[in-house]
């Protein structure tokens, strides 16, 4: 088999290539990562995994602890790293319903809209 490594096949659009959208988020959360306890900005979130802002650069595979709001610690994995920012994927993706909670109570502005669930009224 041979691999094309032509600069249009190494110009794909990385978007194109994840699992699902990326939610943009500005919250700060809680971060254990060895014995040291931060707050690290969670930048955006999908069901498999989050984007990071604060910590310098982590070495790839290394454990991090997550205290989202609502959530029990959600351990995750560093999948790349750069100065100040780190991707992370969960050991557990989150369930669909816990994922959707997150999104419609802390996502920026246009993806909680999206994300609401209709007002029940009682009668």
């Amino acid at each position: 088999m041979f691999l094309d490594l032509s600069n249009e096949a190494q110009n794909v659009d990385a978007a194109s290539l994840r699992r699902v959208e990326r939610i943009g988020f500005e919250l700060p959360v809680r971060c254990k990562h060895g014995v040291v306890r931060s707050t690290v900005m969670l930048k955006d979130l999908t069901p498999y995994g989050a984007r990071i802002d604060g910590l310098d650069k982590q070495r790839i595979g290394e454990p991090l602890t997550l205290f989202i709001p609502g959530l029990h610690a959600k351990t995750a994995y560093v999948v790349w790293s750069e100065p100040m920012s780190s991707g992370l994927e969960f050991d557990h993706p989150l369930h669909q319903s816990v994922f959707e909670t997150l999104v419609s109570d802390f996502a920026i502005g246009h993806h909680r809209k999206a994300a609401r669930r209709p007002v029940r009224r009682a009668a």
